[in-house]
């Protein structure tokens, strides 16, 4: 009888005593209450992380590789340190364009983010002894009073953008010790009707930090010039005056 009476006491060890019998029901109550409400939450974050991973590995397999991946774009020309000068000053890629070049000039073609062409780049270099008088675009007979850039070289800056068909930038820069000159002239896609497609990719700023830039002059052979203006030699927006 006492060891039945043993067990049986053993049920209540974990019951409150009767004197707050009722406030420990509540606090249990409580806590049990508790607990539920974090399983649920923790079960709706669950199956929401499930949801969100199921719908990715859907938009992964359905949707073409294409839209994600951007089109790719050509390698740069080995060695080609007036690309390469064009680049850096502004930002931009650009890659070789049909004729690319020949003695005392380039050409290149700009591309937007998407790879897509968006406008030309000419670089025409010259040399140019004695007097240097470039002109000023209000007044023809005047000469442009020029800026100065490390490596003692000077220059000047055009800009056309009046005109939604065709936006031109250009820079004019001479190195004074030999009189070596290079032009940059950028332009945006012509005849569209649309303003951001005829813009320049370069802004006359940048078209005159790549002139001035030493590694486009390297670019060009001693030995390369524009001149005699002969057929091969592209026209500029505004032409360099020579003197010989």
């Amino acid at each position: 009888m006492n060891e039945l009476a043993e067990r049986l006491s053993r049920v209540f060890d974990d019951e409150p005593a009767t004197g707050d019998a009722v406030e420990a029901v509540f606090r249990r109550a409580g806590r049990t209450r508790r607990r539920r409400i974090r399983l649920l939450l923790l079960g709706g974050l669950i199956a929401v992380v499930l949801v969100a991973a199921a719908g990715y590995g859907l938009a992964t397999v359905l949707i073409p590789a294409t839209v994600s991946s951007a089109t790719p774009r050509p390698a740069p020309s080995a060695g080609d340190q007036v690309l390469a000068a064009l680049e850096r000053a502004g930002g931009i890629r650009v890659v070789p364009r049909s004729p690319a070049r020949g003695p005392g000039w380039r050409r290149y073609t700009a591309l937007d983010q998407r790879g897509l062409a968006h406008g030309m780049i000419l670089v025409v270099v010259y040399t140019v002894p004695g007097t240097f008088c470039l002109p000023v675009l209000a007044d023809k007979s005047a000469c442009a009073l020029l800026e100065s850039a490390a490596g003692n070289r000077q220059y000047a800056r055009y800009s056309w953008d009046q005109n939604v068909d065709w936006q031109v930038t250009e820079a004019i820069a001479r190195r004074l010790p030999d009189g070596r000159t290079v032009a940059v002239m950028a332009t945006g896609q012509r005849g569209t009707g649309d303003a951001e497609t005829a813009r320049p990719p370069l802004t006359a700023q940048q078209a005159a930090a790549a002139a001035t830039d030493p590694v486009l002059m390297n670019g060009f052979a001693d030995s390369e010039r524009c001149n005699d203006a002969t057929p091969a030699c592209p026209r500029l927006r505004v032409n360099v005056p020579l003197t010989q």
